[in-house]
């Protein structure tokens, strides 16, 4: 596999940040599953985390060569992929200029139809904001543990029940009143997307012992009365790696149309 790992100046952030590709290149060592044409993955980070975490907790290098996608990991830091009210437009970095750079200095595929995104929970909740908002963009998002009820993680953030977020540090991203407008609440943007024909397929991954299980099967039963073409997944398991190491591949089958129930994880 190829990893690079580089930095470069964002004119959306107004600094210098970082990003990690992995390029699927032939190799003796793993036989791939897919070898048609190649796909693209922006694959989102969470909460805690960096655009490094996907490489150093998940074996995501194996999978990108053994289901043929080029990997796209960025760096958001803890701004759960929004233009922040007191930050920097992350938001924009990650839908509109990051793919314009990709594609300008990588020459990856422009085609919708080969461009997919996902993301394991602030990522999930990031994954889905971006693939809803802009569907002429990617033709599938999976959400993996997913912040997908975004006003109630909210609300235990200003209840004090929820430790790993302050109020001073979602103050930066809301704004003093921690306001949610329709661009940031996920139920909304699929009542939105509902009402286009092109909008992408959907994949949605949860443990049962995750601290979000309860909002996820929350958004399974909205979406579930909607006209998408989606596809829920649980299993035994919490809000942990071990956990979307599996999840990532079921996602990737699903991106592929492969049979998902009976497909090989390795």
């Amino acid at each position: 596999m190829g990893l690079f790992k580089g930095d470069f100046y964002s004119s959306k952030l107004n600094m210098t940040t970082s990003l990690n590709i992995i390029f699927p290149e032939y190799s003796n060592d793993v036989t791939p599953v897919i070898n048609d044409s190649i796909r693209v993955l922006y694959l989102l980070h969470g909460l805690g985390a960096n655009c490094n975490e996907w490489v150093r907790f998940s074996k995501i290098e194996y999978y990108a060569k053994k289901y043929n996608f080029i990997v796209i990991m960025p760096e958001v830091n803890r701004s759960f992929y929004s233009n922040m009210e007191y930050g920097l437009n992350y938001y924009d970095y990650i839908s509109d200029e990051l793919p314009d750079i990709c594609q300008k200095w990588f020459n990856i595929p422009k085609d919708r139809n080969l461009t997919f995104i996902a993301g394991e929970s602030m990522g999930g909740y990031g994954a889905m904001k971006i693939a809803l908002s802009k569907p002429n963009k990617f033709s599938a998002v999976a959400s993996l543990s997913g912040v997908l009820d975004y006003k109630s993680l909210i609300s235990r953030i200003n209840l004090g029940t929820w430790n790993e977020m302050s109020t001073k540090e979602l103050i930066s991203i809301q704004g003093l009143n921690y306001s949610v407008n329709k661009n940031q609440d996920i139920f909304r943007l699929i009542e939105d997307a509902n009402k286009i024909n092109e909008k992408p397929r959907i994949i949605q991954i949860c443990g049962r012992e995750d601290f979000l299980y309860q909002d996820n099967l929350r958004f399974k039963e909205s979406i579930e009365k909607l006209d998408f073409d989606f596809r829920y997944l649980e299993w035994e398991g919490d809000h942990s790696w071990p956990f979307w190491d599996v999840a990532i591949q079921k996602a990737m089958q699903f991106f592929l149309h492969l049979d998902i129930e009976n497909t090989k994880i390795y």
